[in-house]
């Protein structure tokens, strides 16, 4: 057993691209559009990135793209390297791909953060595991043994938890 959920196969076909910039780097949005609507999602969006630098990231974004590329039988440079950093062109050749059937490995991701609205302002507490309450505060448990935050509840107006779900994709094989 290896701690990980089990990666679910689902056939897609991609439908959109777009040149992007991103705080750590730039690359391109990725857009699938599932065929079983049992997903529960119409679009699956991921992210490829395409640089600045060659390093872990960039060598994964430039897999998807080229991966893309090949099931849609879309020629590409001998180097690949040679796409790094050039988002713009990268979104051109991927726009020849719109409409190609791919076969997606996807995993479940979620993220659980807390909110609370106090007299100081907005409190937001990302990558929550749990919350506890007790008469007077509010004991927001973090994940990856991060310390925990309390909030005074006579400090607290309102609050509110909030649950984020998305499918990472962890591969991609024509369709």
């Amino acid at each position: 057993m290896t701690g990980f959920p089990e990666l679910r196969r689902v056939r897609a076909t991609f439908a959109t691209v777009a040149a992007t910039q991103r705080e750590h780097g730039s690359g391109v949005l990725l857009g699938f559009r599932p065929e079983n609507r049992r997903l529960g999602v119409e679009q699956i969006e991921d992210f490829a990135q395409l640089g600045p630098e060659l390093d872990l990231a960039t060598v994964d974004g430039l897999g998807k793209v080229l991966r893309i590329l090949r099931a849609a039988r879309i020629a590409f440079p001998d180097d690949a390297r040679l796409l790094i950093g050039r988002e713009e062109r990268v979104a051109a050749l991927l726009e020849r791909a719109i409409g190609t059937p791919l076969l997606l490995a996807l995993r479940s991701r979620s993220r659980v953060r807390f909110k609370a609205w106090t007299e100081g302002g907005v409190e937001t507490v990302e990558d929550v595991s749990e919350v506890l309450e007790d008469s007077d505060a509010f004991l927001v448990l973090r994940r990856q043994g991060r310390f925990p935050v309390r909030l005074e509840r006579s400090q607290v107006v309102r609050q509110r938890t909030e649950h984020e779900q998305w499918y990472e994709v962890r591969g991609i094989e024509r369709g």
